[in-house]
């Protein structure tokens, strides 16, 4: 009866520590896959600002009066990753990482025709911007 007792609990226990370590097991898997989209859409929203800084910087570089960047393409490229971001979990911390790219990049479009030291301060404050937005969500991702 001992024998058989031991054996039932043995089973019991083995069962729930399977189970257990499938739940750990799929919690990982999730919080992995979480973490890629945070990754992907944070990603596309930092390209969004660099290749409009990128474009700013060579139709300035070539002497053009005014940029042939797309405003509105690169809004509505931006935005979309911006409400991709926000809609993962713990998206909305970067919210002020975000805005303060925003900001910046409307500060580099006024400064486009200014002087030279003007605009090295304006691409240098976005470019900070940007790596800020970067090691945060870095720093998110590997925790």
């Amino acid at each position: 009866m001992a024998t058989a007792v031991i054996s039932l609990a043995a089973s019991v226990i083995g069962g729930l520590l399977v189970l257990a370590g499938q739940w750990l097991t799929r919690r990982s898997e999730d919080r992995r896959y979480w973490r890629g989209l945070l990754r992907e859409a944070a990603a596309d929203l930092a390209t969004s600002f660099s290749q409009e800084r990128a474009i700013l910087t060579s139709d300035r570089g070539r002497g053009k009066p005014t940029s042939h960047a797309d405003e509105d393409t690169y809004l509505v490229a931006r935005q979309r990753a911006l409400n991709r971001l926000l809609t993962l979990s713990h998206g909305d911390a970067f919210l002020p990482q975000a805005t303060r790219m925003g900001h910046e990049i409307e500060e580099l479009w006024q400064a486009y025709s200014g002087s030279e030291k003007v605009w090295q301060a304006a691409r240098g404050r976005l470019l900070e911007a940007i790596q800020a937005f970067n090691a945060a969500v870095r720093q998110e991702v590997q925790r």
